[in-house]
């Protein structure tokens, strides 16, 4: 098996880390148009036509070399935009940073060093490609793809492939290599609560009407139970997982978290908990801050909810199931509004993936221990909506994350060895499908 180069796969990545192409920010739309640039550029350099393309939101990469003819495609999925800059970076964000076995830095593995990987492993082929090989690089994953099926669709003769490879979940440990057999669903809402015109004295009117943030509060506390699990009904879990074994421990999740000592976690079935059942996270809040508090019923109020769905559950079925039970639960009359800010249904294998034994053999030879298979508690819009537009694909989705990643968060890094591991599976892979196809 051929060796990965780390210093050009760092290049590459201290190349890309420097561009602060954040998607969710509307201010930030020539850093995400530089990057795709960027990405082009370097995929040309490894053979692959590309240009940079746009249906109406931020611009993705594609582009195709052809393999041998009659040899299968394979797409090549990544992402290039990244998520905002959380407080707490002991490093610059957008400066690539070594220390000790990992490199640090916003997208450094959500998901450049997908590309990175991607780079690595056509170099590693060179003239020798065994399949043909197309290029989806999106730049608007971090909110939820909008524009995606209009691009597969503008471009889908370029795209068409047999077979997807996306490193864009989380391994199982660091260095533990493993393909993501399901996804969880998403469905993000803001809910606002209405009570009046305008905020009246507390002492007058306290007791006898209602405020808005106490009606946002008791709704918001009504989507879970006791346990912190999702408590909606109409949103049913999936069957739990037949093969736990990949999960971690509740030990792991608390450690790898950064959660506080005693902190406690839903319940002991921690692979059922994150892959295949709902969860609730309140991801913020509009209402008076604390030290601007005065004597009033606040009037209104707002929060932004996320939903994890179960991959067998749609957006439309659970925004339904979360209207029914906030009107249940508002036995005051207030007036209760739901906006769905963004959605996208989950994905589960159907175990019959020809393509996944080559893949767990190829992992396993790279990193040098077994590779597993497991679930995911995100999702990445780009498999359904591929599968639909492209029935018969076969998705394999592999990850250059970890646990210790803390991708989305403060400190983003991701695993030196991991990030030439991946790119050497990633030839081998590209060389076996090219061989039994």
């Amino acid at each position: 098996m051929s060796t990965a180069d780390l210093n050009r796969m760092l290049a590459d990545l201290r190349e890309l880390v420097a561009i602060r192409s954040v998607s969710a920010d509307p201010s930030r739309a020539g850093d995400v148009t530089a990057s795709a640039e960027k990405v082009a550029a370097l995929f040309r350099g490894v053979g692959v036509e590309t240009q940079v393309v746009s249906a109406g939101g931020a611009p993705a990469v594609i582009g195709r070399r052809e393999g041998p003819a009659g040899a299968p495609t394979v797409l090549l999925y990544a992402h290039h935009d990244v998520q905002p800059v959380a407080d707490g970076w002991r490093t610059d964000p957008f400066a690539l940073t070594i220390d000790g076995t990992r490199a640090y830095g916003r997208g450094a593995a959500d998901d450049k060093a997908g590309v990175a990987a991607h780079l690595e492993a056509l170099r590693l082929l060179g003239d020798d490609l065994p399949v043909s090989v197309a290029v989806l690089v999106v730049g608007e994953e971090e909110v939820a793809s909008p524009t995606l099926g209009a691009i597969i669709d503008a471009h889908s003769q370029t795209l068409r492939a047999d077979v997807v490879l996306a490193p864009d979940a989380v391994n199982a440990g660091v260095d533990a290599p493993a393909i993501t057999t399901s996804l969880r669903g998403i469905l993000n809402v803001r809910i606002g609560v209405r009570t009046a015109a305008r905020a009246v004295h507390s002492g007058i009117y306290g007791g006898v009407l209602p405020d808005a943030l106490g009606v946002l509060v008791h709704l918001l506390d009504s989507l879970t139970d006791d346990a912190g699990q999702a408590a909606i009904p109409g949103i049913p879990a999936d069957p739990d997982p037949t093969d736990p074994s990949a999960a971690m421990s509740a030990s792991e999740v608390t450690e790898a978290a950064g959660a506080v000592s005693g902190l406690r976690v839903a319940s002991d079935e921690i692979a059922a908990d994150l892959w295949t059942r709902p969860s609730v996270t309140v991801l913020g809040i509009d209402a008076p801050p604390t030290d601007a508090a005065s004597m009033v019923l606040t009037p209104q109020a707002r929060a932004v909810v996320s939903l994890r769905l179960p991959p067998s559950v749609s957006p439309q079925e659970a925004e339904a199931a979360l209207r029914a039970h906030l009107e249940s639960q508002n036995p005051a009359g207030a007036e209760v509004s739901v906006e769905v800010l963004l959605g996208g249904r989950g994905w589960s294998d159907s175990g019959t993936n020809p393509a996944g034994d080559l893949v767990l053999s190829a992992l396993s030879g790279a990193y040098g221990r077994d590779a597993v298979t497991l679930g995911v508690g995100g999702g990445i819009p780009f498999i359904q909506t591929l599968t639909e537009r492209f029935p018969g694909i076969e998705p394999v989705i592999t990850a250059v994350q970890d646990p210790s990643s803390a991708a989305h968060a403060a400190d983003e890094s991701v695993s030196l060895r991991t990030l030439t591991a991946a790119a050497e599976a990633e030839a081998e892979m590209l060389r076996r499908i090219g061989a039994v196809k």
